[in-house]
């Protein structure tokens, strides 16, 4: 990209964070009917409810859109939970959690135990959302690229599928005019290497897939190339 198209992916990214925002507003509040209006095009149901009849499914759910749309397209319509980061929330944790959980959606942390959470969901042949594009833990992690650069990636998606066999697929929650449009699809069999570095990888390369179709709804501002050595901090 040359300077100006950097600048305009930056504004219109710094849009797209606005609308986040405001969304959440209508997520966290708005009545089921209202907010079901809000759901433009659900492509891929079909995919994910035949990987549920044969076990459980973990969606990786990158930052590119808007995931909260999660608490209410999955909360109404499947047994899920979500793993979330508690550290970035602070004192507002228990009202961000239960707002997210208004229509059914489990939240588990990414403490210990919220991990035996996410393990027996996957075991009861239930969906669990994995953000895969956040800073992961020390020890559950690897360093593979990430658009061509570094980046410390996460290893929970392969750890949970081979301790319990579940698929792994995509999802996205796309901002289209009047709402969101909903993605389940096929990841790379590569993901379910039994390399941790494999499987990072592919799903890293996949995020950039579909990162590619709106770079700008993509949030940015997550710290991606944090304790890289040589390049950050690592300790």
């Amino acid at each position: 990209m040359d300077p100006k198209q950097l600048r305009e992916l930056a504004r219109r990214s710094l849009c797209e964070t606005g609308c986040t925002i405001f969304e959440m507003a209508a997520i966290w509040y708005w009545n089921t009917e209202a907010l079901k209006s809000l759901i433009v095009r659900f492509d891929g149901r079909h995919l994910l409810e035949q990987e549920l009849e044969r076990g459980g499914v973990i969606c990786v759910c990158p930052h590119w859109g808007n995931w909260e749309v999660a608490s209410f397209a999955f909360g109404l319509n499947y047994k899920a939970t979500a793993l979330y980061d508690a550290r970035r929330l602070a004192d507002h944790v228990d009202h961000v959690t239960e707002m997210r959980s208004r229509f059914g959606l489990s939240m588990a942390s990414i403490l210990p135990s919220g991990l035996k959470v996410l393990l027996r969901a996957l075991r009861s042949s239930e969906v669990v959302l994995v953000l895969p594009d956040q800073v992961p833990t020390r020890g559950k992690n690897v360093i593979v690229k990430f658009m061509e650069v570094e980046a410390v990636t996460t290893t929970i998606v392969q750890s949970l599928s081979q301790h319990t066999g579940a698929s792994i697929v995509m999802l996205t929650f796309e901002r289209v005019p009047n709402g969101f449009h909903i993605r389940v699809e096929p990841m790379s069999p590569a993901v379910l290497d039994g390399d941790p570095s494999i499987s990072a990888q592919t799903i890293n390369d996949e995020i950039a897939r579909a990162i590619q179709r709106d770079p700008a709804q993509y949030q940015w501002e997550y710290k991606r190339f944090r304790r890289i050595p040589g390049l950050d901090y690592y300790s």
